[in-house]
């Protein structure tokens, strides 16, 4: 299932969620939990997993030249693990606490290629789990659609290859605060972060590299042609 950390595992408010967040947060309560449109239709989430109708999603991430995910492993009460790394349960490495060499709390990077597929699609089994997560949701059948669509979201995304950095602030001060940190949303309260932006900034200043190397390159097979 689609994990939902706030939620602490509650059946009554995995229950509750689907149906109140609409009322909180309007279509984006109702784009979140999968709910949204008629039936018969894919939800945003799984079309933005695609190249649809509404929008070339797919290819429009397959022009960059490299896609980072930044996924924090623990204590993050907004976004799990599995979900915010595109990862199945299966794939899911040994959790770490060991941060890599100048990056504290970064713990893992690795390189995920693209894996083929003819991409997400919305069957007929798909249609009928969320007509009833609609009508009467129920813990049961919210956990089956929801594995439903993951799993189509996941064979969607990993069309793309993708660079997957792991964080891990189980020895932050204020571990709770992961959600947080992971982009140091206030410099002096989610400062236990740094080491991850900083790991961003020399991403993106290797791939400048890369670029202007390529760049070079091509000039000069132009120049010798």
């Amino acid at each position: 299932m689609i994990q939902l950390p706030f939620l602490f595992g509650l059946s009554i408010l995995e229950k509750l969620a689907a149906p109140m967040a609409p009322i909180f947060i309007g279509q984006t309560g109702s784009q979140l939990f999968l709910t949204d449109e008629e039936p018969e239709k894919s939800p945003l989430l799984l079309r933005m997993a695609s190249d649809c109708e509404d929008g070339k999603f797919i290819s429009a991430l397959g022009t960059f030249r490299c896609r980072i995910v930044y996924a924090n492993i623990c204590y993050d009460h907004m976004v799990g693990w599995r979900t915010s790394s595109i990862r199945r349960e299966t794939e899911l490495i040994e959790p770490s606490t060991r941060s890599l060499d100048g990056y504290k709390h970064v713990v893992h990077v690795v390189h995920c290629p693209a894996v083929s597929s003819d991409g997400p699609h919305f069957h007929p089994e798909a249609t009928r789990a969320k007509e009833a997560v609609q009508n009467e949701p129920t813990t049961q059948n919210t956990l089956e659609y929801h594995d439903i669509l993951e799993e189509e979201m996941i064979r969607g995304l990993q069309q793309l290859s993708w660079r997957k950095v792991d964080i891990n602030f189980q020895s932050a001060l204020f571990p709770f605060f992961a959600h947080n940190n992971i982009h140091v949303k206030s410099e002096w309260l989610h400062n236990a972060g740094a080491g991850v932006v900083c790991h961003v900034i020399d991403s993106i200043k290797e791939q400048e590299t890369e670029d202007t190397f390529y760049a070079c390159s091509s000039c000069d097979s132009t120049h010798e042609f």
